[in-house]
């Protein structure tokens, strides 16, 4: 197909040889006639210290580096600081490690909350996405709190606790994640673990037509949060982003949904309120613009905008980073969501972007670093399933004092945006995307346009063919449903 890179083709093969790759004899790295017996050395010392899981992605990036023909000592420096990312709990229970690095602090927003850089994501710890309050389907909430799932996700929590990630981030709409979370977080209050004012607790709402109906929502809420935990710190409209949503959250009547909101911050029950969003940038710059929010939960990353890639910004531009821009001008406080899935499955990063970005930085960590330097976003968002998830964010998080990382980030940016205009030619990286209609003019017959030119740049440019034919076939989902 013409529209098909060579990086892409080349990366369609990589993926499918390392599928069908024989590892009956171990790690490729370790047969690599210089660096495997030194790299194998290196993690065979802090083997006690590596939970399987992690092992298993630092070979995964072991055996990616030792066919690429890196120098020595970049490919041990890279097995020296893949170990230690992953090692980080082991440091933490040792008694002797009284400095071990926790996650830095900015004040986010106009709220002045201190919010750690990274953020407890609950989307995916779960024990179900069955809803907590539909009879029938109702899962048994003994049974819920005694399971596994909920001692996972106790040791999450501890986890983040140990490293300062003190904001944790739920919706009524995540099954039983918002009673998991706050039965886990109850329980650490009650045995005097940690105090109230240590964590900030945020869950999210669906908007409804009228106030009295959100408020109905919300109370569901309320009855397992109220008496555990006092107060929700942050409170979004969770997923607003068409008009009639819009317009449900704009209205200044005293029985709209944003006066119940104001009237149970009054109460203290909430202390912040804000939104969440899937939607057009257009439509994100109109609640921004309405100064109402003290903070929003948004995608923008370095390969794109998610939903809202390709859609006008309604000043001149397109996606999220003009939004992202007011936002921080209106001093409002920016939640980045889903930085590693939505912005491009960097956990199963493509050859082309792994080696472009370089061996001095993880994608994730890359990923991490430009929003947190370059645009300016105050947290990144990690859908925790196990402990082991934060083993490259914290590298990032790791990094974000360090002036050496910023340069290897900076490099890496020029690296991809170069390559993208090698590719596409500096034409369209500057203007192909622009005065796209969106999937709401009669003129798309509700094709999100904008969407596809956006995988296609993805594919030709870096190679993400498992990004793009995931998110593809998310589109014609949607058409048949």
């Amino acid at each position: 197909s013409r529209f098909l890179s060579s990086s892409t083709v080349d990366d369609v093969a990589e993926e499918k040889k390392s599928s069908e790759h024989d590892t009956s004899d171990g790690p490729s790295f370790l047969r690599h006639p210089t660096v495997g017996a030194k790299a194998g050395a290196i993690i065979q010392r802090n083997i006690d210290s590596i939970p399987d899981d992690s092992l298993v992605k630092i070979t995964r990036q072991l055996d990616f580096w030792a066919g690429r023909g890196i120098p020595e000592g970049e490919f041990l420096e890279l097995t020296e600081r893949l170990v230690h990312a992953a090692s980080w709990r082991s440091r933490l229970e040792d008694a002797d490690d009284t400095e071990h690095f926790t996650v830095p602090k900015v004040r986010f927003g106009r709220t002045e909350l201190q919010m750690p850089i990274v953020t407890c994501g609950g989307m995916r710890v779960q024990q179900t996405w069955l809803p907590d309050y539909v009879p029938l389907l109702a899962p048994s909430k003994k049974k819920v709190l005694k399971g596994d799932s909920q001692r996972n996700l106790k040791d999450v929590v501890r986890a983040c606790l140990r490293v300062g990630l003190n904001h944790f981030e739920t919706a009524r709409f995540y099954g039983t994640s918002e009673m998991q979370f706050v039965d886990a977080l109850g329980e650490l209050l009650d045995s005097g673990e940690i105090r109230r004012e240590d964590f900030i607790f945020q869950t999210k709402v669906m908007p409804s037509k009228t106030g009295k109906e959100w408020e109905k929502a919300w109370s569901q809420s309320w009855a397992h949060v109220g008496e555990r935990l006092s107060h929700v710190d942050l409170m979004s409209f969770h997923g607003a982003g068409d008009d009639r949503q819009i317009e449900w959250l704009l209205d200044e009547s005293e029985d709209g949904i944003y006066a119940v909101a104001k009237r149970l911050q009054s109460e203290g029950k909430i202390r912040h309120i804000g939104f969440s969003t899937h939607g057009m940038a257009s439509k994100i710059m109109r609640l921004i613009e309405s100064n109402k929010f003290d903070y929003v939960n948004i995608h923008y990353h370095f390969f794109g905008s998610y939903h809202a890639e390709g859609t006008p910004d309604g000043k001149g531009g397109h996606g999220n980073l003009a939004c992202v821009k007011r936002a921080l001008e209106l001093d409002m406080g920016v939640f980045l969501i889903s930085p590693f899935d939505k912005g491009g499955k960097l956990y199963r990063p493509s050859a082309t972007m792994a080696e472009t970005i370089g061996p001095r930085l993880t994608p994730i960590a890359f990923a991490s670093l430009h929003s947190w330097k370059t645009v300016g976003i105050h947290t990144v968002s990690v859908g925790f399933a196990r402990p082991s998830d934060l083993d490259e964010v914290l590298e990032g998080a790791n990094a974000f004092r360090d002036k050496s990382k910023c340069d290897a980030l900076e490099a890496a940016e020029t690296r991809l945006k170069e390559l993208a205009v090698e590719k596409l030619g500096a034409e369209w990286v500057e203007k192909g995307m622009l005065n796209l209609p969106d999937c709401y003019e009669k003129a798309t017959s509700g094709v999100l346009m904008g969407h596809i030119v956006w995988l296609h740049n993805l594919m030709v440019s870096y190679g993400m063919y498992d990004f793009c034919k995931e998110r593809y076939k998310s589109m014609f989902a949607t058409e048949s449903a």
